[in-house]
């Protein structure tokens, strides 16, 4: 199970990044920039090969990728130099990425919702389709029969249209010895367990119902793209919301997800099926893309508010040597918070 998450949090995270420079290098092919080199991954660089001007790398260290542009980090007198540009052709190639993310979290719940989805903002009784009910487990009490028949978070119980119809079967058989057919890992397994006698906690589990919606192929690319669409409000008002607090109270919220709570979720959505790992690449998707618009130096949000104010303006409003200091910088701040992250994850953790 640990090699599959790994596998999968490895394969998303590529995904992710993949397409947001895949993004930068489409635009910047069809603004006629000279593109230098497409690399996936950061260096050491394992395989690399030159097609036309541009070199394709993949590179040792798959978390990452960068589109190297001409004239991107220093201006450059020649026509297809990215310095020499007019400013709107530079914004849009750097907005490209983050264009693409939230595209391809709009394909992700698209196939999702093809494959049979619960909806994460939708009203599932406002979409057609084919609907069922897929009862999950959220909790499982320590010491209970539902702990020693071995089911844990994520594991989905079989056979019941609702929680409703799960709690009325355990309650209506306290004490009995009773079968069960649940999904764990992906596999359907067979279980008998003897409830117990406990009104409060017969089996000792919390369980949700999730609505399952299948739709056909047209339905599903429609309602993929509006999920899309209410899933990115949702998470720009809650990064609003943390970016507020984090100016105000000077913490970081427990909400807040670093590479150690996304390894996590990737395990619980692999145990949970491919829809689930899919529904979870689409949010982080649009999580990596409405970040990364943010205007704070070394994202794409801070030197597009740069280009931005130079079309205004008609000139360049900070000098290259300051834009690279402050670009610099925002870098280093914000691995210091990857790193604060990280460490508060792992403490809990461990």
């Amino acid at each position: 199970m640990l090699v599959l998450t790994i596998l999968a949090f490895v394969i998303v995270l590529s995904l992710l990044v993949f397409v947001h420079e895949f993004g930068h290098f489409v635009m910047a092919r069809l603004s006629k920039i000279k593109v230098e080199e497409f690399a996936f991954g950061f260096p050491p660089r394992l395989i690399s090969m030159k097609r036309g001007e541009t070199r394709y790398s993949i590179n040792l260290i798959p978390f990452g990728g960068y589109v190297k542009m001409l004239g991107e980090d220093k201006s450059n007198p020649s026509p297809d130099s990215f310095s020499q540009k007019k400013p709107r052709v530079r914004f849009s190639v750097i907005v490209a990425g983050v264009v693409m993310n939230i595209v391809l979290a709009g394909v992700l719940f698209s196939a999702g919702y093809m494959m049979g989805m619960a909806p994460v903002r939708l009203d599932p009784n406002a979409l057609g389709g084919q609907k069922s009910f897929e009862v999950v487990v959220a909790e499982v009490v320590g010491g209970s029969p539902a702990a020693s028949a071995g089911l844990e978070r994520g594991d989905s119980i079989l056979g019941f249209a609702s929680s409703e119809e799960f709690s009325k079967f355990t309650h209506s058989n306290l004490g009995r010895e009773v079968y069960f057919s649940v999904k764990k890992d992906g596999r359907v397994q067979e279980m008998t367990v003897k409830l117990s006698d406990s009104e409060s906690t017969p089996f000792g589990v919390g369980v949700v119902s999730l609505p399952i919606v299948k739709l056909p192929f047209f339905s599903a690319v429609y309602a993929g793209f509006k999920e899309m669409l209410y899933t990115t409000g949702y998470i720009f008002v809650m990064l609003k919301d943390l970016i507020v607090n984090l100016f105000k109270e000077h913490k970081v919220t427990e909400q807040v997800a670093g590479p150690v709570g996304i390894f996590n979720l990737t395990g619980q959505a692999v145990k949970m099926g491919i829809v689930y790992l899919i529904q979870l690449a689409a949010i982080l998707s649009i999580n990596l893309g409405l970040i990364n618009i943010l205007p704070f130096p070394a994202l794409d949000g801070g030197r597009a508010v740069v280009v931005l104010a130079e079309g205004i303006f008609r000139r360049r409003v900070v000098k290259e040597e300051i834009e690279n200091f402050f670009h610099t910088l925002g870098f280093v701040l914000l691995m210091a918070l990857i790193v604060l992250i990280t460490f508060k994850e792992l403490r809990a953790l461990f």
